[in-house]
């Protein structure tokens, strides 16, 4: 990957705020926004239990999600489109490092509840009724509509996320 295409990904997992995630259930699809944050190649979230996209991607083996930045032109869409596994995190260390990287990236969080949105560990699940989730990508692709007429590069392709951050 070269270094432009790297640094724009890069850009895009840390400036880019929602994730759309899509599951169905009985050949029912349904797709759902999160705000997410990136860490350790993965793409932290929180969410109900009771929601729809949790219920369904409960009895799945396999869901899918992309990250877009927002762009008037075509020539200039660029993202990944992913497909991997939800899990529900329970590691203690881990949901507290995610919880700060969260916050810091929605700093309104902070501004609007306190220092309590970290010192309480329950803050999310007391206020929110909201669990941290994790989709973890098996496979993600780079779509980079500036390259639509590369014949080298094309304007989709297969990358690894461990490569950008």
């Amino acid at each position: 990957m070269d270094k432009e295409i790297r640094a724009k990904a890069k850009n895009l997992i840390n400036k880019t705020r929602v994730m759309t995630l899509a599951v169905s259930e009985n050949n029912i699809p349904w797709s759902s926004p999160v705000y997410f944050v990136f860490h350790d190649n993965a793409f932290y979230f929180f969410s109900n239990e009771n929601s729809r996209h949790i219920q369904y991607a409960k009895d799945q083996k396999i869901i899918s999600a992309s990250i877009f930045n927002d762009s008037d032109r075509i020539d200039l869409i660029f993202g990944f489109q992913m497909s991997g596994v939800l899990e529900k995190v329970s590691e203690k260390m881990l949901y507290l490092t995610v919880v700060q990287k969260y916050v810091s990236k929605f700093n309104f969080l902070k501004q609007i509840f306190g220092p309590q949105i970290i010192e309480n560990k329950r803050f999310f699940l007391e206020k929110f009724k909201s669990h941290l989730y994790c989709f973890c990508p098996d496979k993600v692709f780079l779509s980079d509509n500036s390259h639509a007429n590369d014949q080298t590069a094309g304007k989709r392709s297969k990358i690894e996320l461990n490569k950008i951050a």
